[in-house]
């Protein structure tokens, strides 16, 4: 866990993250897939299901004013085993990723 921190704490490195196994807790698990969000790759995609969401919404009148039929967001990021991401490593992400540090692998790029 210590090496995990000092990774964070270097801001700019970049920083490969795999899942070695997966929490039992519902909150690691969400930690882990906020984690996971910091992948540029992820962030790609969840912009562009944004932007296709948006693009897609049907709007219907429903009691006499306008009613839209939103989708659910995409959950590009999921938490299994073996799953792997590259995201910068930020001070303010120390303490996330102290917090699943036995669950996760960390090296740096």
């Amino acid at each position: 866990m210590e090496g995990l921190v000092e990774a964070m704490l270097t801001p700019g490195a970049t920083l490969r993250c795999t899942v070695e196994r997966v929490p039992v807790r519902e909150d690691q698990r969400q930690t882990i897939a906020r984690l996971m969000r910091q992948d540029p790759a992820v962030q790609r995609a969840l912009r562009r299901a944004q932007r296709r969401r948006s693009k897609d919404l049907v709007v219907r009148t429903r009691g006499g004013r306008p009613w839209a039929n939103r989708k659910r967001a995409a959950r590009v990021a999921q938490v299994v085993e073996g799953a792997s991401w590259s995201m910068p490593a930020l001070p303010a992400l120390a303490k996330d990723a102290a917090s699943v540090a036995r669950f996760v692998r960390v090296e740096q790029v």
